[in-house]
């Protein structure tokens, strides 16, 4: 059973961004707001199911994920946009609980949170397209 080195980097950098995730809010006590919760529903699952998959030698999973993948990312693009671009906001997605708008800081003064995951998926995206191109060109070559 062949294995992929980048379905299991996806799956450890999946892992990462959920531990940095949880330790935001339950260690720094940093409350996320709805965007924040948006890309946690996103990312959560992506632990469980690339892990599976990365034991199982399920190299296809890419076409079932990607399309969380850019939701996530689709999201945190967004948040982005309203804390970047000043007086910006079309749609009020924030209700009870933080700002969505709010910037919290996190390294080198200039990185958000949402900054961070939106470079989480597009690397997870990256190493799954790795994988799935890896594999295609394998059964291709098979036959």
């Amino acid at each position: 059973m062949a294995r992929s080195l980048e379905l299991y980097i996806a799956w450890l950098l999946a892992s990462i961004g959920t531990l940095v995730s949880l330790y935001f809010s339950e260690i720094r006590h940093l409350e996320p707001c709805h965007m924040c919760w948006f890309q946690r529903i996103c990312l959560f699952p992506l632990v469980i199911i690339l892990g599976i998959a990365a034991y199982k030698s399920f190299f296809d999973i890419t076409r079932y994920v990607l399309p969380q993948i850019i939701i996530g990312l689709v999201v945190a693009l967004y948040q982005i946009a309203i804390q970047e671009i000043p007086g910006w906001n079309p749609i009020d997605i924030c209700g009870a609980g933080p700002s969505c708008s709010e910037k919290y800081y996190i390294g080198l003064g200039m990185i958000t949170i949402p900054m961070l995951s939106a470079a989480g998926f597009i690397v997870i995206g990256v190493f799954l397209l790795l994988c799935w191109k890896r594999n295609t060109r394998k059964q291709m070559e098979e036959k």
